[in-house]
């Protein structure tokens, strides 16, 4: 089946994983008459574990948009694929930046409406009881063309909403690079001055329900300065030019706008080693 090799690259843990393949194994057993029920039912489990794990329920529930709509107060699975797409931020606040909310909500529906489907499959009724080869053969991959619909158009989309957004944060990055130490280089010099900064590139890893976190790798260029104050006042001291790759995370709590002054920057990871050189060299 062509599906196989695409879905195992997609699933999310080790328990999806073996969950799947342990499908498969149902399927295979044509000593069983129930191979394909077991199969499907096997396969709608998965999409349930796929989407909790996208979606863990305290994580929904911390989101400003959430209400409970369940007897149990439970997320339920529009509430949850809205979260693997668009996290925390809200309707309100998307159609503020211009994002189509409307198609949005439109394609979170149609996302629903294909892993309920895949109940279809599951039931037992004198007309699927003893299906023959082909017919499980051609029902089995309806079953697994839904399950990676369902998973794609999620990716699909949540990258749309990641593309709609990098392209407004650049700027911003730049001055929230600035404002930090690069402790990395501390240690290369007593004293050092920041000359620049070039962001080589950014790209939004995450959505949660707090945060839209910013991967961004660029190059610092610094000034180490080598002897103390009397050596460098008599012409002793020593200036160099250099530069070095560095990586860090902006994390921008999420309000009406973005990007916004209220975020965060992890520690930075300026990669030093070319100074040094390997280790070879320092033998």
């Amino acid at each position: 089946m062509e599906n196989l090799d695409k879905i195992k690259t997609i699933l999310l843990s080790p328990f999806e994983i073996e969950l799947f393949e342990s499908s498969l194994v149902n399927l295979a057993d044509t000593s069983n008459k129930l191979r394909y029920h077991n199969f499907a039912y096997s396969i709608r489990e998965l999409s349930r574990h796929f989407l909790y794990s996208l979606a863990p329920e305290k994580n929904v529930k911390n989101c400003s948009w959430y209400k409970t709509e369940t007897p149990d107060d439970r997320p339920t699975r529009f509430q949850r694929i809205k979260y693997s797409i668009q996290g925390g931020i809200s309707d309100e606040i998307l159609t503020k930046w211009g994002f189509e909310v409307e198609e949005l909500n439109d394609t979170i529906s149609s996302i629903k409406k294909t892993i309920d489907s895949l109940s279809k499959y599951t039931h037992i009724n004198p007309e699927t009881f003893n299906l023959n080869s082909k017919e499980i053969e051609t029902k089995s991959e309806q079953v697994l063309d839904t399950f990676k619909k369902f998973v794609e158009t999620i990716d699909n989309y949540k990258e749309d909403m990641k593309s709609f957004l990098d392209g407004t944060i650049e700027d911003h990055m730049i001055t929230a690079v600035l404002s930090n130490s690069f402790e990395s280089i501390d240690v290369l010099a007593p004293h050092y001055s920041l000359d620049y900064s070039e962001i080589s590139n950014y790209s939004i890893s995450e959505i949660n329900d707090i945060e839209i976190v910013v991967d961004v790798e660029g190059d610092v260029y610094v000034i180490l300065e080598y002897g103390s104050r009397k050596e460098r006042s008599e012409g002793d001291g020593l200036d160099l030019n250099e530069s070095f790759p560095f990586s860090t995370k902006v994390r921008y709590f999420i309000s009406e706008e973005f990007p916004s002054d209220d975020y965060e920057v992890d520690d930075f990871g300026v990669d030093t080693s070319e100074w040094y050189g390997d280790d070879e060299d320092r033998c």
